[in-house]
Parts: structure tokens; sequence; C-alpha cells
């Protein structure tokens, strides 16, 4: 998916979200996740793996990445293998209903966010995005 015509697709950042269990770490995730930016979010979400004690989860707040390309797409498929290496549960969510739609026209959404392809989306907007052929 490309930033609308003739704007510029947003700076992509990672931002670590103070939270009081031990076992989780939060991360924020903001911008565009493409091809520029996928390679920066993968060692920067790979970094939360590596804390001492090992988290239980990582939680990716994805509700500011505003886009992403099939390169983010294969990002976010990348961190799941690497977080089902480590025993860690990637949990995504809230999406933005951007992200939202694309992982259900690819078919990712139950493989990186189990338990929201079944009913409503995860974004909190309570409506579910249309299929791939048009219909509602």
């Amino acid at each position: 998916m490309m930033p609308p015509h003739g704007s510029a697709p947003s700076p992509f950042t990672l931002t670590p979200v103070p939270t009081r269990s031990t076992g989780t770490v939060r991360v924020r995730a903001e911008g565009y996740l493409d091809y520029d930016t996928c390679d920066d979010f993968l060692v920067l979400a790979t970094r939360c793996l590596d804390q001492i004690p090992a988290p239980d989860s990582l939680h990716l707040d994805c509700s500011g990445v505003d886009g992403l390309d099939s390169m983010g797409l294969a990002a976010l498929l990348m961190l799941h293998r690497r977080c089902t290496a480590a025993r860690v549960t990637l949990r995504l969510g809230p999406l933005h209903p951007t992200v939202d739609r694309i992982l259900r026209l690819t078919g990712t959404l139950a493989h990186l966010a189990p338990g929201t392809a079944a009913g409503g989306t995860n974004s909190g907007h309570g409506e579910s995005s249309p299929r791939l052929d048009g219909d509602a």
C-alpha cells in the first residue's frame, strides 16, 4: 500500500511504553512501515526480545502505523518468527484500520493477531474491513 499520491510517508518510530509487568514489553509503533523502514523496525523490535530476564510477551501497539507495504508485512511476519523462536508471545493491537484491512486481505490477521479474525476488528472501530472482492 502506497501513501496517498503527493504525500510523503510518515517517519517510522518505535517507542517503549512503560508497563507494570516485568514479563511484558510494550512498544508503540507509529508511521509507515515499508521497504525503507522495515530493517530498522526489525532491529529495534528484536532488541526487545534480548532483555534480561527475557519477556513472556511483546505487545506491539500498531494503532499509529498508518500504512505498510509488502516489506512491512514481511517484517511483521519475521518479528513473529523471531518471537516464536524466543518463546515470546507477540501481541499486535490495537491495529490502525488500514493495517487491519491489509492483514485481512492477505490472510495474515489470524496468524499475527489470533482472536481478531473472527468477528470484528482489533482496531476498536467495531466494523469489519471490506472483503477483497469489494463486498461489504
